[in-house]
């Protein structure tokens, strides 16, 4: 069973990156929004997750409606008892560990980007 921990508890550890402010630290949320580094952030982060997820729900519908239109098409053995239906379908699991992979690389640089939008708010540059 989980505890219950009342946000009063200071026994336990705070990571100051991700903790809020306290109150005599206001962050000016437009002056970030409107910042040149985060729009470019933001930018990039769609320029990647848009088309990535547009190509896997393609795939994946592609799939489906392959199956249901096309089904002796689909039934076409190819390799022993194993036919095109079964390979596109594993090739999916495929499609989605590469759209991970290349989402871990990008995040690398959405990471960087994040940390010096950080450092500026922190340094008071913003």
């Amino acid at each position: 069973m989980s505890e219950i921990v009342s946000p009063e508890d200071s026994s336990l550890p705070v990571d100051s990156a991700t903790s809020a402010p306290s109150g005599s630290e206001a962050i000016d949320w437009t002056a970030i929004e409107n910042d040149a580094s985060f729009q470019e952030l933001v930018a990039k982060k769609r320029n990647f997750i848009v088309p990535a997820t547009i190509v896997f729900l393609v795939y994946y519908f592609g799939f489906l409606i392959f199956v249901g239109y096309f089904p002796e098409a689909a039934e076409v053995n190819v390799i022993g008892q194993i036919n095109l239906a079964y390979l596109i379908a594993i090739s999916e699991f495929v499609m989605a560990w590469i759209i991970v992979y290349l989402y871990a690389r990008q995040a690398g640089l959405f990471d960087k980007m994040t940390a010096s939008i950080l450092s500026r708010i922190k340094g008071g540059k913003l």
